[in-house]
């Protein structure tokens, strides 16, 4: 369990920007893996939406991770450093 705190948690409290992304990975794996499979076992292409749905969903989660990552460069470059 420690290894989902030190993901999930931001000063002692969960974040829920880090949860949101933690659930939509395990979704998009999952999606991705249903999609590859039933067409591998149904010899047919997948409905059009639910590739569609794929895509949709890993473009959030690209850009969730992005505004994070952007939201760190700014609140570490806004904090002024301190001399000893």
């Amino acid at each position: 369990m420690k290894f989902f705190d030190d993901i999930l948690k931001e000063n002692n409290k969960y974040s829920l920007k880090r949860v949101i992304i933690l659930t939509s990975f395990i979704f998009v794996i999952y999606l991705g893996s249903f999609i590859t499979i039933s067409d591998k076992i149904l010899e047919k292409e997948v409905n059009r939406y639910a590739i569609d749905v794929f895509n949709s969903i890993l473009l959030f989660l690209i850009s969730l991770l992005g505004i994070s990552e952007t939201g760190k460069k700014f609140l570490n470059k806004n904090v002024p450093e301190e001399n000893p």
